[in-house]
């Protein structure tokens, strides 16, 4: 089938599974092309074929592979960015080590802008003025910091940072949109999980040990946040307005951790997390 030249194309970081993998399907619902990428094109498997997909291995810690992905991408019509790839490293912050540390914010921080560098001049060709879109999938950490997420907390902080710094630079030209999700059903605790190494073993007779062992817990529960697929809807609205939102906040978690941590006194929010997480009040 012959190539729709009109067709506004999307790449996607982050498509093997969760979010990333179902807004690649909205998308191309939504009559879209999509740019699936992973760090392997075996994690892309499962995705139907046809004209509006492309599979591309991208690893956003490997500039060799940002560049062929942008190469890839020169002759599409490209108007959509979602830096989306990234994973969480838990566990309380003196008991991280400074490589954990640093490999977090290389994929979460460093990597989305090295892919933002990469695409944006594309979409820039492509996109008629007002129409790009980049979208930075941040967190409610990106906002508020949690015992045992602090190395995540603060790769969401800096997430956060450059997409108000980036959208000050490049608007009206190119919409920056901020996606702030709560808890979300995806693969990304089971990463968690595969990520944390020998902390919980490291961590045993200290008062982490529960506090880590019930934050674990309480985060691979089967049920707990939104469908992947309605965080996606959700960030396909927001792209698909003429006047794109600055920030979308999902999930009534998340909603409710805003409120809260606007309207208590610092002291209270603190005592009420503490407590929450099992680390004294």
């Amino acid at each position: 089938m012959a190539r729709n030249p009109d067709r506004p194309w999307v790449v996607i970081t982050g498509c093997s599974s969760g979010i990333g993998r179902e807004l690649a399907r909205a998308c191309r619902e939504a009559g879209w092309g999509v740019a699936a990428t992973a760090r392997t094109l075996a994690a892309l498997d499962g995705l139907a074929d046809g004209p509006d997909l492309v599979r591309l291995e991208l690893d956003v810690t490997r500039p060799d592979t940002i560049a062929a992905a942008a190469a890839a991408l020169r002759d599409r019509r490209l108007t959509y960015l979602v830096n989306n790839a990234g994973y969480g490293c838990m566990g309380p912050l003196e008991w991280i080590e400074p490589e954990a540390l640093r490999a977090q914010l290389e994929t979460n921080v460093v990597g989305l802008h090295a892919a933002t560098r990469a695409f944006l001049p594309l979409i820039r060709r492509h996109a008629a003025p007002g129409e790009g879109r980049i979208v930075h999938v941040a967190s409610v950490l990106g906002r508020m910091s949690v015992p045992m997420a602090g190395a995540y907390c603060a790769s969401k902080y800096a997430v956060v940072a450059l997409g108000e710094a980036l959208r000050l630079e490049v608007e009206p030209e190119v919409r920056v949109i901020l996606v702030e999700p709560g808890a979300i059903r995806s693969e990304f605790r089971d990463t968690m999980v595969r990520t944390l190494g020998d902390v919980a073993e490291r961590v045993k007779g200290t008062r982490f040990e529960s506090a880590l062992s019930h934050y674990l817990e309480r985060g691979l529960v089967a049920g707990h946040g939104l469908p992947a697929q309605v965080c996606a809807r959700r960030i396909l609205g927001a792209m698909s307005r003429r006047h794109p939102p600055r920030r979308v906040v999902i999930g009534p978690d998340a909603h409710w951790a805003n409120l809260a941590k606007a309207l208590l006194p610092d002291g209270l929010w603190e005592w009420g997390v503490r407590r929450a997480f099992g680390i004294g009040g």
